[in-house]
């Protein structure tokens, strides 16, 4: 047990309460990343499935979509486990049992301030270099999977759709690459459908251009308003697929690619690089130095209003509705404050007020509670 006989040393009540609280913010962190990231990655995951990519590819892509999906459930985690390690302190009568012995609850929150502390720099440097860099990345390896030829059209004995309008098939695939009883079938004229079968083919790259030649097949096509169907013999036949392949991309750079010195350091040069307004920009650098206040907040606030209350034997229910009813107040402030600053760039510190009202909303509990507690002892004596 920490306590004994009543007395506790300060610096081990610290180190006791932030151990508590980064082994349940571990935790809370894993399940929350667990959940949000299988959510995000199932569609991702089935196309690249679908598009023949090896197990190795889905692994990196991945891992790369990692850092995100844990910049958004950071704070999520610090509350949670905020909440639950101070409802159980509560339960134990470890918190009764600090205030008796003398501790105010702003000396009993330095351990949640520190927590929040740490929380907030961690996932500062998530949001303004790791989660960038890793974006930045995860889009250029999806560049050049969309770019892969043989990924998404050289898959045995399955029927396949590598492109919209396009049905794909082929029967076997020989060591040197020869294509075996092929079959594809084109949808994309609204005027006629075309079926190509061919006994062999091939695929061949001419500088920037994809050809799938056909051997020794048929060619059938189908009007779509007289449903008559022709059909011509072929030896050898050529159909490039550079355009279907090939998808259109901007020579632009998306702005959450950018890194963040650069949009300190030279907003010119990046407009010109993302054709993104100022007023853009702007928001971009400030949302990623904004949001890791957020943990901070979070810390804080929820042990503030838990303290605040009277313990029951049903626990915080009520303190515990009051924390997440402010937190889903700060988050809906956050969204319009986002949209006014969108609208006018110069309006841009609003996008710090949540944290504003998180942090006095936070101040204004630990008073109320820190007056019960002076009252309290004034009554003993």
């Amino acid at each position: 047990m920490l306590f004994i006989n009543g007395i506790v040393p300060v610096q081990k009540l610290d180190r006791y309460i932030l151990r508590q609280l980064t082994l349940i913010f571990v935790f809370f962190l894993f399940v929350f990343t667990l959940i949000f990231w299988i959510n995000r990655a199932v569609g991702l995951f089935d196309r690249l499935i679908s598009d023949g990519h090896s197990s190795s590819i889905l692994f990196e892509v991945a891992l790369l979509s990692l850092p995100s999906t844990t910049t958004t459930v950071f704070p999520l985690s610090c509350f949670a486990t905020v909440i639950f390690v101070t409802n159980r302190l509560k339960n134990d009568s470890e918190l009764t049992v600090l205030q008796s012995a003398g501790l105010s609850p702003w000396r009993i929150n330095k351990p949640y301030f520190i927590f929040g502390l740490v929380g907030m720099l961690i996932l500062g440097v998530f949001t303004t270099f790791v989660v960038p860099t890793s974006a930045k990345i995860l889009h250029e390896k999806q560049k050049e999977l969309d770019s892969s030829v043989s990924a998404r059209l050289l898959q045995e004995g399955k029927f396949i759709h590598p492109f919209k309008g396009v049905t794909f098939y082929i029967k076997e695939i020989e060591s040197d690459g020869t294509l075996l009883n092929v079959f594809l079938h084109d949808r994309r004229n609204k005027d006629e459908f075309l079926t190509y079968t061919a006994t062999r083919a091939f695929l061949a790259k001419d500088e920037n251009k994809t050809f799938l030649y056909m051997e020794n097949g048929l060619i059938q096509t189908v009007g779509k308003l007289s449903s008559m169907l022709s059909t011509i013999e072929f030896k050898s036949i050529s159909i490039d697929l550079s355009d279907a392949l090939t998808k259109k991309e901007s020579n632009t750079t998306h702005l959450s690619h950018v890194p963040t010195w650069l949009l300190i350091k030279n907003k010119n040069e990046v407009a010109k690089a993302t054709k993104a307004s100022k007023g853009s920009i702007l928001l971009e650098l400030h949302n990623r130095l904004h949001r890791p206040m957020f943990c901070f907040v979070a810390a804080i606030l929820g042990f503030s209003v838990l303290l605040m209350g009277n313990y029951n034997r049903f626990g915080f229910g009520k303190q515990i509705a009051l924390a997440i009813s402010i937190i889903v107040v700060i988050k809906i402030t956050e969204s319009y404050s986002t949209k006014l600053s969108l609208q006018n760039f110069l309006l841009w510190p609003l996008i710090y007020f949540p944290s504003l009202i998180g942090t006095m909303s936070a101040i204004l509990f630990l008073n109320i509670s820190a007056s019960k507690y002076r009252l309290k002892n004034r009554v003993k004596s």
